[in-house]
């Protein structure tokens, strides 16, 4: 992925700090949150933030 830390931070901003699937909070959970493509770049999905989704990945 070659999303910007600033792409990110408005990304993350935009989701109010919240999984994008299922709302937990990145504040209270010791889990991983990463940002991924909503459209994968393998099928033309741009690193646009409309593209872009904030989720829970890991524990």
């Amino acid at each position: 992925m070659t999303v910007n830390d600033a792409t990110k931070k408005l990304v993350k901003q935009r989701a109010k700090f919240l999984c994008e699937y299922c709302h937990s909070s990145e504040e209270a959970s010791a889990a991983l949150f990463s940002i991924d493509h909503i459209i994968p770049q393998s099928l033309k999905g741009s690193d646009d933030p409309d593209n872009l989704a904030v989720f829970l990945s890991a524990l």
